[in-house]
């Protein structure tokens, strides 16, 4: 059958075949033009890498891969892009943690040698990070943009891509493939534009110990024809609990908890009453259809910073799963509309962000052994651990005392001067949103030769008799890690009186959030498990004296036999540590020389003390704190 050609209707107006010709070719170009346009890609089948990199003698070609066996220098294009909307897509294999490794993708540099540049670094000693970052003056500790922890890490074996997307109204999305394609939504997402042009880029690898290969298979980089608005596309996570799967990888939703909202994410069944502390909580709302699962490893998630964590869980449990037995249990319910489990139990846990993030935060699942008898899937919820409130002593109810500035150093407008012998007294009142146990604490300055005792109350309820020591010099000011004392929700009256041989001067009280339970007898925690008490003496430690207010914490306290108190030196200084009965005598000398910065701990034998109350005493140079042991 013949065939007709037959031209667009704009051709038939052409005088000539050429310019048929060049409209015809016109017309195809035109639909090419929706292409991206490649601007560079090199898949590394040379047998050295080609001048579009910047020469390197770490870097070389092996077996079609750009090759680095030592963990340092860059991969860097030797040309300088001009382009503001790019896509830079590459895939890499040896990204482990063995050695203390880090890998950074770096784009936007005006020079090879700048510090000024974007960065998508990879740390898998820190949990995992993945990080978008902006360096404005060091390539290795850019201001972080976004984040997310990897889980499970990146293995050293397999090929990972990295497609970033950077345009020019200043959305920047990083999308990672495992092997199963790129997500939907980016994993990570900033919206900048503090530099504006490609520049030069490339791959950075580092380690801080021995060396490990890694390799690059290829690496593009095109203009998209597409411009995305500068929305972002990520969906907006909590301020405390991200990423959560379980491992069925059904649909958990994360909220915040009220009164009326949804209890699971396939259930129509609402909450109908819970505790003022948790109204307001970040609120994992699980799946109603897994409540029959056993798994040890079940619900993980992310949490951003020290939380406490808690877990609603069916009052009608005969057996509690294994991971939540050691939970402590508190005496409120939350209460929902479901028929077969309207009463759930919260259980409490303390999560601390040093320990933590970014490690994941793993729970078990519902009906793992031993559990029995639960009739729905347990809710969980976190609120932020309590920040340290210091609150002036000028500033609460005095009597008796006066306000004075006499001597410096003090914090505020001023300090507290007790002037009489006994029934003087400054009271602070506080208020605390959430039940646990708080440690209160005391800036003061004791210029006397002798013990300064105080009764402290709270509540109008007496908590422990204070006993502040000679700090020396009235100009020395010093803090005392005093008692502890169960707090519920609300509003507190904390008092300070002299009893009998006035009182120190008094600068603050301090209010801190210890544990979300009452404090136990040790007597009672000696049948938990080693390795979680071993687990709990370590943050204990790291908790206390990673803050400016706590140089100095002893654990186990109270004790039996021993107990140990740790400490930290921001600097080579001499310190003495000495302990005393609760009245001032001297019992021991501990420590007494010089010590380089750094964090040490010393035992104190027990074996040799009455039952009762001492106060150890930390010098370091004209610094000074204070604690107090209880020996059962």
């Amino acid at each position: 059958m013949k065939k007709t050609l037959r031209f667009h209707p704009s051709f038939s107006n052409c005088r000539n075949m050429l310019l048929c010709l060049l409209m015809f070719t016109t017309g195809v170009q035109s639909l090419f033009a929706q292409s991206d346009q490649l601007l560079l890609r090199d898949d590394f089948n040379g047998n050295s890498l080609s001048k579009s990199w910047k020469a390197d003698e770490n870097w070389s070609v092996l077996n079609g891969a750009a090759y680095n066996p030592f963990d340092a220098g860059s991969l860097l294009t030797a040309e300088k892009y001009t382009a503001e909307s790019y896509v830079i897509e590459t895939a890499a294999m040896g990204l482990n943690g063995s050695y203390w490794r880090e890998f950074r993708l770096t784009f936007g540099r005006a020079n090879t040698s700048e510090q000024k540049a974007y960065v998508l670094s990879y740390s898998p000693d820190t949990g995992g990070r993945l990080v978008l970052g902006l360096a404005t003056d060091n390539i290795y500790h850019p201001e972080v943009l976004d984040e997310i922890s990897i889980y499970p890490e990146l293995t050293k074996t397999q090929w990972y891509k990295f497609k970033i997307a950077r345009y020019k109204n200043g959305l920047i999305q990083v999308f990672l493939n495992r092997g199963a394609g790129y997500r939907s939504k980016p994993d990570l997402e900033t919206i900048d534009l503090t530099y504006r042009q490609l520049g030069h880029f490339g791959w950075m690898v580092s380690t801080q110990t021995a060396s490990d290969k890694f390799y690059v298979d290829w690496m593009e980089v095109r203009v998209p024809q597409t411009i995305k608005p500068p929305v972002p596309e990520k969906p907006e996570e909590d301020n405390l609990i991200t990423q959560v799967s379980d491992a069925n990888d059904k649909s958990y939703n994360v909220t915040k908890l009220c009164t009326g909202s949804n209890i699971y994410t396939d259930r129509d069944f609402r909450i109908t009453s819970a505790p003022s502390y948790l109204q307001g909580a970040s609120f994992i709302q699980t799946a109603m259809q897994d409540k029959n699962e056993t798994q040890t490893s079940w619900l993980t998630t992310f949490i951003k910073k020290s939380a406490i964590v808690y877990i609603a869980y069916d009052k009608k449990a005969a057996a509690l799963p294994g991971w939540l037995q050691s939970w402590h249990k508190t005496e409120d319910v939350i209460r929902t509309t479901d028929p077969n489990s309207n009463t759930l139990e919260i259980y409490s846990k303390l999560v601390d962000y040093w320990h933590l993030y970014p490690q994941p935060f793993i729970l078990g699942a519902n009906m793992e052994a031993p559990a029995e008898g639960a009739k729905s899937n347990y809710l969980v919820f976190a609120v932020p651990q309590p920040e340290i409130q210091n609150l002036e002593a000028e500033d609460a109810k005095i009597s008796g005392a006066q306000i004075e500035k006499h001597h410096s150093g003090y914090s505020g407008k001023g300090y507290v001067d007790f002037i009489n012998p006994k029934q003087e007294y400054i009271e602070w009142t506080i208020r605390t949103q959430l039940p646990g146990t708080y440690t209160l604490g005391f800036q003061f300055s004791n210029g006397s030769k002798d013990a300064r005792s105080m009764r402290l109350t709270a509540d109008n309820e007496l908590v422990e008799i204070s006993a502040f020591l000679p700090v020396y010099s009235w100009n020395n000011w010093a803090f005392y890690s005093g008692a502890k004392v169960y707090l519920e929700p609300g509003t507190h009256k904390i008092r300070l009186t002299s009893i009998g041989s006035s009182g120190p001067n008094m600068d603050y009280l301090s209010v801190s959030f210890r544990s979300e339970h009452p404090e136990l007898p040790r007597a009672n925690s000696l049948a938990r498990n080693g390795e979680k008490e071993a687990e709990t003496i370590n943050q204990d430690a790291a908790r206390i004296n990673s803050a400016a207010d706590f140089p100095a914490v002893a654990y186990p306290n109270p004790f039996q036999q021993n107990t140990t108190v740790f400490y930290q030196l921001p600097e080579t200084n001499m310190v003495n540590l000495t302990l005393y009965t609760i009245h001032g005598q001297k019992q021991a000398v501990l420590v007494d020389q010089i010590q380089a910065a750094g964090k040490y701990h010393v035992e104190i034998n027990g074996s040799n003390l009455a039952a009762g109350t001492y106060i150890y005493h930390l010098k370091q140079g004209n610094t000074f704190s204070f604690g107090k042991i209880v020996k059962q």
